[in-house]
């Protein structure tokens, strides 16, 4: 075979230079893992660790962190990072359940004001993304920072009917968020136990451990039998990912809630740290220790190397 001369050779070589580029930057891209952490003491948050009352485990062996952001320090009274727009993906069941009330108020209307409530806590650069699922997921809002256009989109939601796929739409909404930078935040608004999704539970549950999103989930199902293995799923994805889970009855109780996630998202940590073993696609477990006496930590469990 004759080597390639001339324009083709040159084409050729540009393409490889191209591919090994991307290739580099994609490594550089995966290479620090981030982690948003808070942390109590007897259920009040602590606002003023510092990097060296923390160590950060890798399957067991200590990792350096290389960055520390304590957005308490943060005096604006929005959420978001500054000059690191948060992304927010409200993600709204609309079956036929959130049709019922419960203190008087439909169940979509509750939740529909914790939206607006929160909406009020970002900054003009945050993102904002609005889902609305019944047997499945519908993108309404893709992904924008025109907050008039989000809130006449959310303003007109209703009660569509249907059965309700909680899983489905949770996964639905990571995929959406893969590749934003910053905070991501799911707000997840429910009232019931998953019945349509094609997911498994496990499926969903894995992937998101594995992602960088926090869930804070509202769910507005009483406390009953029949609504146990709802409430499990918004435990599980809330303590999985270092989020909350809130569940109000009534419009009082949703503002105490509010206030309990306005001060919990203020009083968040960032970290970052390089993979300590060569990425390969697996598993890795993180575990984060403070040194101060009676803290209690939420932050993800852990990561896949890829």
């Amino acid at each position: 075979m004759r080597p390639c001369t001339g324009s083709a050779g040159i084409l050729i070589f540009l393409l490889l230079s191209i591919t090994t580029a991307q290739e580099i930057q994609e490594k550089l891209s995966v290479d620090v893992v981030n982690v948003h952490l808070t942390a109590t003491i007897k259920g009040r948050f602590v606002k003023d660790l510092k990097l060296e009352e923390l160590v950060l485990k890798e399957d067991g062996i200590p990792q350096q962190i290389t960055n520390f952001t304590n957005f308490a320090l943060d005096k604006s009274d929005k959420l978001g990072q500054r000059d690191v727009p948060l992304t927010v993906a409200f993600v709204i069941d609309t079956s036929q359940s959130m049709g019922d009330r419960i203190s008087g108020h439909q169940k979509i209307d509750i939740v529909k004001s914790a939206a607006f409530l929160l909406l009020n806590e970002l900054r003009p650069e945050d993102r904002m993304l609005l889902i609305t699922f019944n047997d499945s997921p519908t993108e309404v809002t893709p992904l924008t920072s025109d907050r008039k256009r989000f809130e006449q989109d959310l303003l007109f939601q209703d009660v569509q009917g249907g059965n309700t796929a909680v899983l489905d739409s949770t996964y639905f909404a990571m995929e959406k968020m893969k590749g934003e930078s910053g905070r991501k935040i799911i707000v997840l608004c429910t009232d019931g136990e998953d019945t349509s999704s094609y997911l498994r539970f496990d499926e969903v549950l894995a992937n998101l451990v594995a992602s960088d999103v926090t869930v804070l989930a509202i769910g507005t199902m009483a406390l009953s039998l029949s609504s146990l293995k709802g409430r499990y799923i918004l435990d599980k994805f809330a303590d999985a990912s270092g989020g909350y889970a809130f569940f109000p009855s009534n419009l009082i109780a949703l503002n105490e809630v509010m206030n309990r996630l306005r001060e919990g998202m203020r009083s968040q940590y960032s970290l970052g740290f390089h993979p300590g073993k060569t990425l390969d696609s697996t598993w890795r477990k993180i575990e984060i220790q403070c040194k101060r006496p009676g803290v209690k930590l939420r932050y993800r469990e852990g990561y896949f190397a890829k």
